[in-house]
Parts: structure tokens; sequence; C-alpha cells
């Protein structure tokens, strides 16, 4: 199926402009869609960017984004935080329901899919839920902060390299990660969701996805990959799980 892709843009949760793109069937999409991409991460990273393509040849239009901060969104990054991903996440469900259709289906990769799980709880028209490599607790990302982090508990702002380049941090982000349990807020989450668990993943352990599957409430499936890396960087990989979303979301509609 031919797709299409157009610029798009809404405010996010904070009140700030972010950049998006809608990647479209050339008909009448079945459903909609929205991506989000891991922590530092941006809608173009190569994870969500060939998954919400692949999904958009299926007849799935897809909503990617730049969280508050990152990409080409505006905001300042050291002000953000997990509460303010979900907030954006909720403001992308609101362009699209007042645009387009509401969503249906909520997709993200790493922290973005914690991020969704979160978010699917608040937005009724979602129907099922896509995690990838994603880790079970939101303050699973506190790894990246080596030596910064005893000086963010003291109250300091510092500095974090993620992939070789530098991220203003302040005290705050650290406790708002903290402040979230899933598995408390996950018995909440009566729907369905599919787990995608990357074996050998450096970044996100595997057992991660064992852990958000026992703590839904609605039903969940774990699919693994076991020679993937964690951006899915090969394109049958991405192929692979995009072919698997849209099996399991039919059966889910």
């Amino acid at each position: 199926m031919k797709t299409r892709s157009q610029k798009a843009g809404f405010v996010g949760g904070t009140g700030h402009a972010l950049d998006a793109r809608l990647e479209k069937p050339i008909d009448t999409p079945r459903a909609y869609a929205i991506a989000s991409h891991c922590f530092t991460c941006s809608k173009d990273t190569i994870t969500v960017f060939r998954i919400s393509r692949l999904l958009a040849a299926s007849g799935i239009a897809v909503l990617r984004f730049d969280f508050t901060g990152l990409g080409n969104s505006a905001g300042d990054f050291a002000a953000s935080s997990f509460t303010t991903d979900v907030a954006d996440v909720q403001s992308a469900a609101s362009f699209l329901r007042d645009n387009y259709k509401a969503p249906t289906l909520l997709i993200g990769h790493s922290l973005g899919g914690t991020a969704m799980l979160e978010a699917a709880m608040a937005i009724e028209s979602v129907k099922g839920v896509v995690t990838i490599a994603s880790p079970s607790q939101p303050a699973h990302v506190l790894h990246h902060f080596g030596p910064a982090l005893p000086l963010l508990e003291k109250g300091i702002a510092t500095s974090i390299e993620v992939a070789g380049q530098d991220y203003q941090i302040e005290p705050p982000f650290v406790e708002d990660l903290r402040r979230y349990d899933m598995r408390e807020r996950l018995a909440l989450l009566n729907k369905p969701v599919l787990i995608f668990r990357v074996l050998n993943d450096p970044l996100v352990d595997a057992a991660n996805a064992d852990e958000i599957k026992a703590w839904t409430s609605g039903p969940s499936r774990i699919i693994t990959l076991d020679k993937a890396d964690h951006l899915l960087s090969n394109k049958d990989d991405a192929a692979f799980v995009a072919d698997q979303i849209v099996a399991w979301f039919d059966n889910v509609l």
C-alpha cells in the first residue's frame, strides 16, 4: 500500500509547540495510532520512523512526534519529565481526535513505551498498547546518569551524556521518575498490551517485559526478539515487529 508523510504539529502538555509527522496510507486509514520515541531520542530515530511507515503501509495512520525539548519541538528538556511526556501523549491524542480521528493504538519504544502505558489509562479511545524494549519502571533510565545522579540527589543541577550528547538535567527530573510505581499503576490498565522483549539488550534487560506482563490487569502478550538490538537497527526486525503489531491489533479490534 502506498503511503504519504505530512508535517504536523500541536501544543504539548506544557504549552510548547511540538513537532510531528503523520504517516498515512493513501486510502482512508482504518485506524489512527501514536508512536513515541526513546529517552533523549526523537521522532526520526530509526525505530519509530520505520515502524510508523510500515504501519501506514498496512492501513494504520501513525502520528510520531518529538517530546518537549527534544528533536524539533520547543521547550527546555531540563524542565521536562516523565509526567510531561505523558501529558504530551495526551495532547497528541487530542490533536488526532480534533483534526482526524481519535487514536485507538499507542506504540512506544523504550521509555516512550512506559509513557504510553501510563497515558493509555487516561485516553478513552485507546484499545491497545504496544511497548518495544521498554523498562517496567520509569526510574530505570537513571542508569544513564552515572556520576551525575548523586549531584542531582543533592539538589544540584548537572548534565548527563547519552550517546555522545550532553543533556542538562534538573533535580525534579529524578524526583518525578521515582514517584511512579508502575506495578501499582499497571494494575489499573485493563487494556490489551503487546510487549516486545529484546534478548541481550544492554540498555533494557528482558526481565522488564516479564514485569510489564505480570503487572497489567488486561490481556497481555510477549513476543521475544532474540537477534535484534535495542533500536531494531536491522530493517528485518522492524518489519517483523510491524507485522506482529498489525496482526495483534486486528484481533484486538
